[in-house]
């Protein structure tokens, strides 16, 4: 008797706890399943343009950029027609290809003044887009090109026969930009534009009309100056 007056007091004790701790389970299973459906749902990205790794882009423009100036003349305004395209390594950022060709025409005959200048320049380009809502990014990119180029430039005096003479070398250019693009068909295509700071340097000969180079004229400068580059780009 004395051994179950003994347990007995144990035995309560355990019930005290326990039927509380049982009455308490629905509650607290609620609680739990409460917490988890009120948890925020990861969002998705902001944007739907084809933009992250394993996409790529090609696109084309038109542009303003200084021209070409062998012989250390500056010879105006340059319009260029460009081809890019680029692969995306990890979301937003690119690697691709640029092709530049440009001319220049200054025509002032009348003041012995003529000269134009054509130049096709290739090379590599790195982008990163920059999404500031779901369609409108910022767009820096920097690139180094390399190529031929191609003036024809007047000689003679005002009112004397027409001279002329050729110069040919090559040109290499390093450019650095950024600028707005727009989304502007969904997930597939966006334009917009980019302003530059390009750098050329390049390495000229003097040729004559028959195609004969003339001795001691290489000529090597360099120029820099803004450009401006207008495109439109299709993702894929």
């Amino acid at each position: 008797m004395k051994n179950k007056q003994r347990l007995m007091p144990a035995k309560a004790a355990l019930l005290f706890v326990l039927v509380p701790l049982i009455a308490l389970m629905p509650f607290i299973t609620c609680s739990a399943q409460t917490s988890e459906a009120t948890k925020v749902p990861a969002k998705n990205k902001a944007y739907t343009l084809k933009i992250r790794k394993g996409d790529y882009w090609i696109g084309g423009g038109l542009g303003l950029s200084g021209s070409v100036a062998p012989m250390g003349q500056y010879i105006g305004t340059a319009a260029t027609l460009s081809a890019k395209g680029g692969y995306h390594v990890i979301d937003k950022l690119s690697i691709g290809a640029s092709l530049t060709a440009g001319i220049s025409i200054s025509d002032k005959k009348s003041k012995g003044i003529y000269t134009r200048g054509i130049s096709m320049l290739v090379g590599p380009i790195v982008q990163y887009q920059i999404p500031l809502s779901k369609t409108f990014f910022l767009s820096p990119i920097i690139g180094y090109t390399w190529g031929p180029i191609n003036v024809k430039s007047m000689t003679s005096q005002p009112g004397a026969p027409e001279e002329y003479v050729k110069i040919k070398g090559h040109a290499w250019c390093q450019l650095a930009g950024i600028g707005p693009f727009f989304e502007v068909i969904p997930e597939k295509a966006s334009f917009g534009a980019q302003i530059l700071v390009s750098s050329i340097q390049q390495t000229t000969t003097l040729y004559t009309n028959s195609g004969e180079g003339i001795p001691g004229t290489k000529v090597k400068d360099d120029k820099s100056g803004p450009a401006l580059n207008v495109e439109f780009r299709l993702h894929f």
